[in-house]
């Protein structure tokens, strides 16, 4: 009897001596979530295993298969310790569309929540894919007016990356109350009172959201740092698309397009609101295209907004475009409020304000000052008001200024008005009270000089609604160089010397762009006495003709077309070199090809192996557009080579439209064109 207790002590002993390493493996590698004989059936079940196991060495990656997927509320990724050489990635599997559904509910609830935790991607295009498509779409459905946030990163979160996705806030019920797509804020949360560093939204959809569209806020002492906003569509939020709040250090708001494609919001509507007096380091705001902002029926819309207290603002190559109701109250493009702000630097904008008022005492700006600073700049910017209508009281000034100092520097500025007719209150400036109907008034005004002695002002020279320069501008060439600013709105190269006024830099011609290349292993080995293709797709931004040159060690070879055919005779080592020139600027690339002895034939190829499909042109199109292919294995195959290649065209709805059919040789770039019928004729 003591010898069967005995065993039985001792087994459970060994389980017990088990269970740690079961409870700890920790993850790696690929996990695979939903579809057939997944590692998890659900993300929630995944970001649950992710916290109770925790990341291994190579860091571990879910990828999520093809579907929509709805999950519950509140799904929070907490007190993972990952690195940069261990991460943890959340992607859409090899060529899949996800659709993420959550229902919060709540108050202060969420979508997804990332606390207390490093190293953290969420990724929206498709493994392995090429390019950088939004693949992956998560839907916050707000059914009440509480505080709710579909994306939200608490304390202790550095390094989280959110990327190439779709964040849409959808509010079931309401747009009252406040919510928004993405929150990152240490407000009201206890554990651990430490800050944020390092984060990146990149190329991201981010829809709706009852106020907000993106918001940050740190805490005293629990701030957040090194903040970065890039090239994001942010739309269709009720108040402000952009805001930076209380407790940042170190943001970077840049090349983002702000807007709404709704009629009206509920309020007023700020494009990008900026800074506090307890924000720190510098807060760049740059590249970005503000425009279309939908008040409601009596508020305004502004596209920058620096507020009360704001210091150490970079603002430049902004483009606001904006275009106020009849109704609307103040607007502006630009304003920096009152307070005690210093070193706000604002270079290189272009900024409009126009359409006509139907109000009563409302005022329009394309810049506003109220306060005065002894180091704020303003240089090289285009303020266009061209806003008419005076109902009573009402101001269209391109300069609005609390007074003459308002900035310790301005110059090289071009401003403009609608009319010069004081009665038609359109004014290049306004002083406090005094308004300056001309430019030259303006540099004339008490204690203005010298600011502006070397502005101008008259027709900019602009197309629109992009706001870009034209060949005839009086801004080419008239500003001043800034230090650190080298690229324009486009990241086009600014004049080292005697750049341009405003957001873009006027170029008259742009090099042609290298859009593809065949083969597209550019060092590859052949064998004696093969026939190799050589191609080249190109594009030129002016739509300038296209000029094609092949090179051999060298040597010129052959017709100016976009594709070069060559036998190697002679073993060795062999530079293929294919250049595309408008006949002034060029684009190339080289092939390093090494020829062996023997021959290398395969009769097995399969022409529908390796297609290379291009957007049609033109997109979207009236008539006809054409589509483009290539087959991408010519080195395989023997001259003369035939196939058929089938096209087939769906709608939206997926359902098929139209069968195309061609033959195509394996050495040939092919265009097909469709009418824009279907099957039936139609």
């Amino acid at each position: 009897m003591k010898s069967k207790k005995l065993l039985i002590a001792i087994t459970l002993l060994c389980l017990l001596m088990l269970l740690p390493s079961i409870a700890f493996a920790q993850l790696t590698g690929i996990k695979y979530i939903g579809g057939t004989t997944p590692d998890y059936t659900t993300i929630e079940s995944a970001i649950n295993d992710l916290n109770s196991q925790g990341v291994g060495t190579g860091g571990v990656t879910f990828l999520i298969r093809d579907g929509i997927y709805t999950e519950n509320d509140n799904l929070t990724i907490l007190d993972v310790t990952a690195t940069e050489s261990n991460p943890v990635i959340f992607q859409p599997d090899v060529g899949a569309t996800v659709e993420i559904n959550i229902t919060i509910t709540g108050d202060y609830s969420c979508g997804l929540k990332i606390h207390n935790s490093d190293h953290i991607t969420f990724n929206g295009t498709a493994y392995n894919s090429e390019d950088d498509s939004r693949d992956m779409t998560i839907n916050g459905y707000r059914n009440n007016d509480e505080d709710m946030f579909v994306f939200w990163l608490a304390n202790g979160s550095d390094n989280i990356t959110l990327e190439n996705l779709i964040i849409n806030s959808i509010s079931v019920a309401t747009n009252t109350g406040w919510s928004t797509p993405v929150y990152c804020s240490t407000y009201g949360i206890t554990s651990p009172l430490v800050g944020m560093d390092s984060f990146t939204l990149s190329n991201c959809e981010v829809i709706g959201g009852s106020t907000y569209g993106v918001y940050m806020d740190g805490d005293p002492g629990i701030q957040l740092s090194n903040f970065n906003i890039i090239n994001n569509d942010v739309h269709d939020f009720q108040k402000y698309g952009i805001f930076i709040f209380t407790d940042i250090a170190d943001c970077n708001v840049e090349k983002n397009e702000v807007y709404q494609t709704f009629d009206e919001s509920r309020t007023s509507v700020y494009g990008i609101r900026a800074g506090s007096s307890s924000c720190s380091g510098t807060t760049k705001i740059h590249n970005n295209y503000i425009h279309d902002l939908k008040h409601s029926a009596n508020s305004g819309c502004r596209g920058i907004f620096i507020t009360s207290d704001s210091h150490d603002n970079l603002v430049y190559n902004n483009i606001i475009y904006l275009v106020p109701g009849l109704t609307a109250n103040t607007s502006y493009c630009i304003y920096l409020s009152s307070g005690d702000a210093t070193n706000n630097q604002i270079y290189y904008n272009t900024l409009y304000i126009g359409g006509v008022c139907n109000r009563e005492y409302p005022d329009f700006y394309c810049i506003k000052i109220y306060k005065d600073a002894s180091d704020n700049i303003l240089k090289d910017n285009i303020l266009i008001n061209e806003r008419t209508g005076n109902v009573g009281g009402n101001d269209h000034c391109a300069l609005y200024l609390k007074t003459a100092t308002s900035f310790a520097e301005s110059n090289y500025n071009f401003l403009s008005v609608n009319s010069d007719d004081p009665a038609d209150n359109c004014y290049v400036g306004r002083i406090g009270s005094s308004y300056y109907n001309t430019l030259a008034d303006l540099q004339n005004a008490p204690g203005y000089d010298p600011r502006d002695e070397n502005s101008l002002t008259g027709d900019p020279g602009l197309s629109f609604p992009d706001l870009h320069l034209d060949s005839t501008s009086p801004c080419i060439g008239e500003a001043t160089p800034i230090a650190g600013i080298t690229t324009d709105f486009d990241y086009d190269p600014r004049d080292a010397i005697h750049p341009d006024i405003g957001a873009d830099e006027f170029i008259s011609n742009h090099a042609p762009i290298i859009t593809y290349f065949f083969p597209e292993e550019t060092a590859f080995s052949i064998a004696q006495n093969t026939e190799q293709l050589f191609l080249i797709l190109a594009e030129d931004p002016d739509d300038d003709s296209l000029y094609y040159y092949w090179y051999l060690d060298d040597i010129q070879q052959g017709a100016s077309i976009n594709e070069f055919t060559y036998t190697f005779s002679d073993t060795g080592n062999f530079v293929v070199k294919a250049l595309v020139s408008d006949g002034e600027l060029a684009d190339s690339t080289l092939w390093d090809v090494t020829v062996t002895s023997g021959v290398a034939v395969d009769d097995n190829f399969d022409l529908t192996d390796g297609i290379q499909l291009y957007q049609n042109k033109p997109n979207p199109f009236n008539g006809s557009t054409t589509i483009s292919f290539i087959t991408t294995k010519h080195t395989q195959l023997r001259q003369g080579l035939v196939g058929q290649a089938k096209i087939k065209i769906y709608n939206v709805k997926g359902n098929l439209v139209k069968n195309l059919e061609l033959q195509i040789s394996n050495s040939e770039l092919k265009d097909i064109t469709w009418d824009g019928t279907d099957n039936n004729g139609n």
